[in-house]
């Protein structure tokens, strides 16, 4: 941005604040109804999670929401100090004559804050709180309502689809070395923060795009119909707990014995949180709660990056994010979270909501008043 769109920036603050104020509520009412699919699934899966515990006699499942739900906010806030501070990058390197406090305050003002930034980003918090409330209530409930019965079916699948060997022994030889494991942890972490950047990309924008509708409804029907449908459906623990929902030798004791030993040299944090989600579970309550590995929501999102990426043209966002959902279906894999066949599905539910949410947002788009 040079110092010509600065100046033209910096004459724009002359809305006055109740002006401003009334505007944004304007906006954001009328944001209830171009979200309103948004809104039905949300609150649709709520109540569907609301009255599940009521029949099972468990409480809603608040506890890993509101870690999120501050994480988000966290996000929201280094997000636009990132973007100010980025302005204020560009005004020092362009020369910029006028004042920076000014420009900085019409951009926060004018841009950052303006009516229809503020109503999507409210519109796609509210929603987002209101949907892991239920969701989170339901994959908690999963082995409650469905007890894990796939386990054993998942491994044979693996090894039938890989020739006869599980996907982490054919693996092994090539990244089973803890500096190796460490790294594969490390980067599986960052999905979370990737998942909230992409949140923010699509949640933060200014003007209500197809690409926002689409990527914010594949989104929610993405984790609804994987692991709320079909992770209820197909309940199962993962390979880290199947020595303890099937009888008989465990095919993936070596590799969680390996994954010990590695996390004795290097941290890998899978390993405590598979303990700390194990005990949960046994427990009933805790703050990571949710033993769910069918589908695998990692990949399965992770595909998602990539169709948004794609549809926003950005070739370098294409480039990482393919690498990305490929690194974290090998550390899931890897890890001992998921048996590979959680990844493939996870990957076509990712692209069916895609296409779906695809078709919805078109025939919505297609009859708004221009």
């Amino acid at each position: 941005m040079n110092s010509t769109t600065y100046s033209a920036h910096a004459g724009t603050g002359s809305l006055r604040l109740g002006h401003r104020a009334i505007e944004t509520l304007r906006t954001l009412a009328l944001g209830v109804r171009t979200h309103a699919a948004l809104y039905v699934i949300a609150i649709g899966t709520y109540l569907i999670g609301l009255l599940q515990s009521l029949w099972l006699g468990v409480p809603l499942s608040f506890g890993l929401v509101s870690i999120v739900g501050g994480s988000t906010f966290a996000f929201l806030f280094l997000f636009i100090m990132l973007w100010l501070a980025g302005d204020f990058i560009r005004l020092w390197w362009t020369g910029y004559a006028g004042s920076p406090t000014r420009a900085l305050t019409s951009r926060l003002l004018d841009d950052i804050l303006a009516p229809g930034r503020v109503s999507n980003t409210i519109h796609a918090f509210i929603i987002n709180g209101v949907f892991f409330v239920g969701f989170m209530t339901i994959k908690k409930n999963i082995p409650i309502t469905v007890p894990f019965s796939w386990d054993q079916s998942f491994m044979e699948l693996d090894r039938f689809l890989h020739f006869g060997l599980l996907p982490h022994e054919i693996l092994a030889p090539l990244l089973q070395y803890p500096p190796v494991t460490f790294v594969l942890n490390i980067t599986y972490n960052m999905w979370f923060v990737v998942m909230m950047a992409f949140f923010m990309w699509q949640g933060f924008r200014k003007r209500d795009t197809a690409l926002r509708q689409q990527y914010l409804t594949a989104y929610l029907l993405t984790w609804l119909i994987g692991t709320c449908v079909i992770g209820t459906l197909l309940s199962s623990a993962g390979p880290c707990f199947y020595g303890f929902v099937v009888d008989g030798p465990d095919p993936y004791a070596g590799l969680n014995a390996y994954l010990a030993h590695a996390n004795t040299i290097y941290p890998i944090w899978a390993v405590p949180t598979q303990a700390l989600l194990w005990q949960s579970h046994m427990a009933g309550f805790g703050d990571v709660e949710g033993v769910s590995a069918m589908p695998s929501m990692h990949v399965a999102t992770t595909v998602l990056f990539i169709c948004c990426a794609v549809a926003s043209g950005k070739r370098w966002l294409i480039w990482f994010t393919s690498i990305f959902s490929a690194v974290i279906l090998i550390g899931s894999v890897m890890l001992s979270w998921h048996y590979a066949v959680d990844g493939y599905l996870g990957a076509v539910i990712a692209l069916s909501c895609w296409k779906a949410s695809g078709w919805w947002v078109k025939r919505r788009f297609s009859s708004r008043p221009s």
